[in-house]
């Protein structure tokens, strides 16, 4: 096989493992949680707050960063900053309760929900993870930096 079919070939691979690389990362963006253990991976589309300042719905908000739009869901928003959280943020939602929880980091790292086993990555440049599910398991769930093992809240779910 002649050197110019090798290349073209070799740039053609290239090309497609790129092309590849950004369709699924894209179809990835709007939910690449990882199964649990029941099976399911949150799949509703609704976008979360941009803005970190202030609610971008017409929602209450308590000093706990939950946004509530109605008694069937519970919205969080956390910044974490350079370094890692300064303070486990305490989220209580009740059984049955549709939860967001968007997290952005300063770092690339993975941020895990015990429990539920949901596990995003996010980082500079990234969206933020954008954990939904329905809290249908009761208890205390640790939401961490998965590499470097910091909490960064702790979900609680009562019944």
């Amino acid at each position: 096989m002649p050197n110019a079919w090798r290349i073209g070939i070799g740039a053609a691979v290239v090309v497609a493992a790129v092309v590849l690389f950004l369709v699924l990362r894209q179809a990835g963006d709007d939910s690449t949680s990882l199964a649990g253990a029941t099976g399911s991976v949150p799949t509703t589309t609704e976008e979360a707050p941009t803005d970190t300042t202030a609610p971008t719905d017409t929602g209450t908000t308590d000093t706990g960063g939950q946004t509530t739009t109605d008694a069937n869901k519970a919205s969080f928003r956390i910044d974490v900053p350079q370094g890692g959280p300064t303070e486990v943020q305490r989220l209580d939602v009740r059984q049955g309760q549709k939860v967001v929880i968007v997290v952005t980091l300063k770092t690339h790292e993975d941020v895990h929900l015990h429990g539920y086993d949901l596990l995003l990555h996010t980082g500079p440049g990234l969206p933020p993870a954008k954990f939904q599910f329905t809290a249908d398991t009761p208890g205390s769930f640790e939401l961490e930096m998965e590499e470097s093992a910091k909490q960064i809240a702790e979900l609680r779910v009562t019944p």
